[in-house]
């Protein structure tokens, strides 16, 4: 089962210790929905806190719906959810960055803005197996040197914020399972077209 397998990276990792409070980054996508899921599921098991926080980039017409669903899912399971809405695009032109990027700027700022604002320690996302391939990959076409070659780390501190760590516990699951645990679920995460 995909959540003993979320728990046993945990543990060989010391990914979450008793009294962290993680922010999970949430988009409402399979990945951060499915680690929304297990983290509430392990939460009284690892003796920990969860809070939301979730970032609606306003660039697909989709976006609102994406809110929504995130938001009424955390009301129903009684987690703290915390909403910030960025027009990436303008801000993209303004710093002069791809859109990407400044999603992902924006993001990481957001996280760690909502982990000092709740005391929590952890910031949780969703990268997964297939996200770790690709980024060796891509590290790979780029002519990266060995390090580039370890892929997304499980576990790093926060370049801003020292006492912050970013945690992967789903890093070791691959999308397949990840959609199959959403099905058993029945957790309906909406998909970007």
């Amino acid at each position: 089962m995909l959540q003993e397998k979320v728990l046993e990276t945990i543990q060989k990792n010391s990914l979450i210790e008793k009294n962290d409070k993680i922010v999970i980054g949430v988009s409402g996508g399979p990945d951060s929905m499915c680690l929304l899921d297990i983290l509430n599921c392990l939460k009284k098991d690892l003796e920990c806190e969860i809070v939301v926080a979730h970032v609606n980039h306003q660039i697909r017409k989709e976006a609102q719906e994406e809110t929504n669903y995130v938001q009424a899912f955390c009301e129903k399971l009684k987690i703290p959810v915390y909403i910030k809405y960025a027009n990436i695009i303008e801000l993209a032109k303004q710093e002069k960055k791809g859109t990407e990027e400044m999603g992902r700027t924006v993001r990481y700022e957001f996280f760690e803005e909502i982990a000092l604002k709740t005391n929590a320690n952890k910031i949780a996302t969703a990268h997964t197996a297939n996200d770790n391939c690709e980024t060796i990959l891509m590290n790979l076409l780029r002519g990266s040197a060995i390090s580039g070659l370890k892929g997304i780390e499980i576990n790093r501190k926060s370049t801003i914020q020292n006492e912050i760590s970013y945690i992967r516990p789903i890093r070791s699951c691959t999308r397949q399972e990840i959609e199959n645990y959403c099905e058993e679920k029945k957790i309906a995460p909406k998909l970007d077209k």
